[in-house]
């Protein structure tokens, strides 16, 4: 009966997801189902429900990503992704090396859908006609996310830690691999079939400089965080703040920075995340699903594999993944004890989910963008992607987050 009940929650997930209704309200959605299905009382739910409200990891996850979102949304406005362009583009290797770090770069900074602010820039370095859209979008997209394992203002990680109580250095170091593999398999099957060119500029130092100039709003939130280990979002606040009185921006790209950041959806996902964690505590459901693979046999590892490369599938966003997955994999992760290998291999599942998954946002748009083939884009890129995701078990296997944790 309870193997029943956890069908139904998940079948509607899936339903919501395929409808494009909000990850906030599909999870919210979610938990008030499985609230129901598992006879929560109403009084325990709303007691839940403000006791989360109320909470650190609530409060917390919630500034942070405002605040990071205002960030990277003012970095936008000001004009920075532009000077970042020129400055890759006179290092040397010219074309090849501003088509690798362009994308990477932009990603330090934490914009929704920011494959589509690399993709133009992208396009202007790969201008020649031997560089079909279907590869330049393949490039884009692949080089765009090899920071999402390790960059600890991401969402993704930022979610992880409030889940797991793992800091967020700790699951930066313990991911680390997977952007050391993912950039070495970009290389192979993507920047070397680029030409190289001679950078616009022989000095090394200035375009090293230009480029610092662009990311140290990024460099300091994450110093500020490392190295006082203080809350992420006194980083993004201490960031935010030195970039206004640096920069003074005009009022109109602070309003629509604002606007962008302080947003009710962004507030709603975060409780959408956390409530549906918080039911599935209370309900007993997440000792359902450990109880469901007892009973149909199946080994650890592959009961985290398969809900997690679902999870990423059907959300194609790494913040989703992470809330959907590691809520139903709880127990075999962070409840009663954190199990590291095993929230190493769920990333590790979702994450390839993620980047196959048709409703990726970045991968749409940077598509749309370039008015490439997806059919193409796929050819190009699942073979990598492939080849990463045994790479990167191998790190799984060897025991590499038991070692460093």
């Amino acid at each position: 009966m309870e193997t029943l009940k956890l069908l139904v929650v998940f079948a509607a997930i899936l339903v919501a997801l395929k409808r494009r209704v909000s990850v906030g309200m599909t999870l919210f959605g979610a938990g008030l189902l499985t609230a129901l299905l598992f006879q929560v009382a109403v009084s325990d739910l709303l007691e839940g429900y403000r006791a989360l409200v109320t909470s650190k990891p609530f409060i917390s996850l919630t500034a942070v990503i405002i605040l990071i979102t205002i960030l990277g949304s003012l970095l936008k406005e000001l004009g920075y992704l532009e000077k970042l362009a020129n400055a890759c583009r006179s290092l040397y290797g010219g074309r090849r090396t501003a088509a690798a770090l362009l994308p990477p770069l932009i990603g330090l900074m934490p914009m929704p859908g920011g494959s589509l602010l690399s993709a133009p820039l992208v396009d202007s370095v790969l201008s020649e006609p031997k560089y079909p859209p279907h590869f330049k979008c393949a490039l884009n997209y692949w080089q765009r996310h090899i920071v999402e394992h390790i960059m600890p203002i991401y969402p993704g990680l930022i979610v992880a830690s409030a889940m797991t109580g793992l800091p967020l250095g700790t699951i930066a170091i313990v991911q680390a691999p997977f952007a050391v593999i993912m950039a070495t398999v970009g290389y192979f099957f993507l920047i070397r079939k680029i030409d190289q060119s001679e950078g616009e500029s022989p000095a090394f130092g200035p375009a090293i400089l230009g480029i610092l100039k662009t990311i140290w709003p990024v460099i300091l939130t994450v110093g500020i965080y490392a190295i006082l280990g203080v809350e992420m979002a006194w980083g993004a606040l201490v960031s935010l703040l030195v970039l206004i009185i640096v920069s003074r921006p005009s009022r109109q790209p602070l309003i629509v920075s604002l606007k962008k950041g302080l947003s009710y959806k962004l507030v709603f996902l975060v409780f959408g995340i956390l409530s549906f964690q918080t039911v599935l505590e209370q309900s007993g459901a997440i000792e359902s699903i450990q109880r469901l693979s007892t009973d149909l046999h199946f080994p650890e590892p592959l009961i985290i594999i398969l809900v997690s490369f679902t999870s990423g599938i059907l959300t194609g966003m790494l913040a989703a993944m992470v809330a959907l997955s590691y809520s139903l994999l709880a127990v075999f992760l962070y409840t009663p004890v954190i199990q590291i290998d095993n929230i190493l291999l769920a990333f590790l599942a979702g994450y390839v989910g993620m980047m196959l998954s048709p409703s990726h946002l970045c991968l749409v748009l940077t598509n749309e963008y370039f008015r490439s083939d997806l059919a193409a884009v796929y050819r190009v890129m699942v073979p990598p992607m492939l080849l990463f995701g045994v790479l990167a078990y191998l790190v799984y296997w060897a025991g590499w987050a038991s070692f460093v944790y």
